[in-house]
């Protein structure tokens, strides 16, 4: 079996699917970065190329769309969202892992539908929710709703790896005295370091890129984070686009960095806990 699969016809065209879906996937990227490069003459010629390089969209972009605040208004609510959906995630699947209960497995079962409901399908009654809660536009709303979207994923990863985990370990902590949140904070998490970084940085994704909930779930112009701040400069009858490009690339390059950076630990911790178990 694994014989056939390794035949050379196979891995030649396993290459060539990947090479494939990396032009695809790159080559919108590459349109947006020379986009950004163009002068505002050249942004409506039909060369891919730039005629005439203009780093100094990126500056502009910057100034003229005052991404200082905006990046500040992000971190806020990115960092908020990212602390208080490791917590929760790590608490949850530490109760479901290790201290099972009646009832525990139909809990964990209804917390995995959560995966399959897409924001816009509850815009409404969250909507309603937070704004009787007195956190319409509010950073801690906004984080509130990242955080209850990104916990069904957080708990299906964390207790993947903490299923693994020997009870025997915390069967010893147990007779040394220790309580489960003392067990939780010296004994799990040092050996769970790789999926509570996944678990980090997949909310990091999800709460810096999002549009949707931030744009619903704040009102001011002054609290709108990065996503929604450039897209107040697409107009109706006339759009910078040379300085929109530069502004989505400055919004993205935290992300592209982070990921560069942790994308090692990011793949063990995906698969860590599954080939554990």
């Amino acid at each position: 079996m694994i014989g056939r699969y390794s035949h050379p016809l196979l891995k030649w065209a396993a290459t060539v699917a990947l090479a494939l879906a990396a032009v695809l996937s790159l080559t919108p990227v590459v349109w947006v970065a020379a986009l950004s490069l163009k002068t505002g003459a050249d942004v409506y010629s039909s060369s891919f190329i730039p005629q005439t390089l203009n780093p100094d969209n990126y500056l502009q972009a910057w100034n003229q769309f005052a991404l200082g605040p905006l990046f500040m208004h992000s971190i806020v609510v990115t960092v908020g969202s990212v602390v208080a959906t490791v917590v929760f995630s790590c608490l949850a699947a530490y109760g479901f892992a290790k201290v099972p209960f009646r009832g525990s497995e139909v809990l964990f079962v209804g917390i995995l539908l959560g995966i399959m409901v897409p924001p816009a399908a509850v815009i409404i009654p969250l909507f309603v929710q937070i704004r009787a809660m007195g956190l319409y536009n509010n950073y801690l709303g906004l984080a509130a709703a990242y955080t209850a979207f990104a916990l069904p994923v957080g708990i299906l990863i964390l207790r993947s790896f903490f299923s693994s985990i020997p009870r025997e370990l915390i069967e010893a902590a147990w007779i040394d005295g220790a309580t489960d949140l003392r067990i939780l904070r010296s004994v799990i998490a040092p050996l769970s370091k790789a999926p509570i970084l996944t678990v980090s940085l997949l909310t990091f994704l999800a709460a810096w890129n999002d549009f949707f909930l931030a744009l619903v779930l704040l009102k001011d112009v002054g609290t709108y984070t990065i996503p929604v701040g450039i897209s107040q400069f697409i107009g109706q009858y006339s759009t910078p686009y040379e300085l929109v490009a530069a502004g989505a690339l400055i919004a993205t390059a935290p992300v592209v960095v982070i990921y560069l950076l942790l994308h090692s630990q990011f793949e063990r911790g995906v698969t860590e806990g599954a080939v554990r178990g």
